[in-house]
């Protein structure tokens, strides 16, 4: 046992039960997300395998969406420990949640040469938290998709209000709009495919945004993926 362990006993985050943040009974509450219930990420309609719907389909639109768990219960407070406390070890806890079958079916594993590109957060959220928990947990995900992390691809160059705070969808969609762009010394893209990663899928518009603007500037496929929907 670590000593952390035994100085600061881990607790269950719904229940409180000591030795886990995630104990057998709250983990049996968590709801994933079936194949059945996948969604285009671009209407937010099902869509086989959460491929981006061929109406939907544009030049800068992503190309589909895999989300592993539904944004309630344990799962909300688990992403809302990470983000506002970083306690990493919980991270780690989180990540192991997800069946190794849900990674199989991110339709960006059938590609090769990609890497896991996390939606970054403004500098001066940045400064404020000390900390990405896309990319805390994105680095995580990416060891499960046996694919590398690249964080000095985007940047964020607006600062918004958090999605997740926003109740009117379309003052979401307008918060987004023109929120990205590829970091300076970034000149050109390495990789051609892939997969962004964020916590939370609310209405897409970050994902949607953040895929533009990598695909203005040359990427042929973008998947993407979140903890939570």
């Amino acid at each position: 046992m670590n000593i952390l362990d035994i100085l600061f006993p881990k607790r269950c985050l719904t229940c409180g039960k000591f030795g886990k943040y995630f104990c057998n009974h709250c983990v049996s509450t968590i709801r994933p997300i079936e194949s059945r219930d996948t969604i285009c990420p671009v209407c937010e309609r099902p869509a086989i395998d959460g491929v981006t719907h061929s109406r939907c389909k544009t030049r800068y639109a992503p190309d589909g969406l895999t989300s592993f768990f539904r944004y309630d219960g344990v799962v909300r407070k688990a992403i809302k420990a990470i983000k506002y406390r970083l306690v990493t070890d919980l991270a780690n806890e989180f990540v192991n949640l997800v069946p190794l079958s849900a990674f199989t079916h991110v339709t960006f594993t059938r590609y090769t040469h990609g890497v896991l590109v996390p939606i970054p957060l403004h500098s001066s959220r940045f400064r404020d938290r000390g900390f990405n928990q896309a990319e805390v947990l994105g680095r995580l995900v990416s060891r499960k998709l046996h694919v590398p992390t690249q964080t000095d691809i985007l940047r964020r160059v607006k600062a918004t209000t958090p999605q997740v705070e926003m109740k009117d969808r379309k003052k979401r969609l307008e918060n987004m709009q023109d929120v990205f762009a590829l970091r300076h010394d970034t000149c050109s893209l390495t990789h051609d495919t892939f997969v962004l990663f964020d916590d939370v899928f609310t209405t897409g518009a970050t994902m949607r945004a953040a895929g533009e603007a990598l695909k203005r500037v040359g990427a042929k496929f973008v998947w993407a993926v979140t903890m939570a929907r």
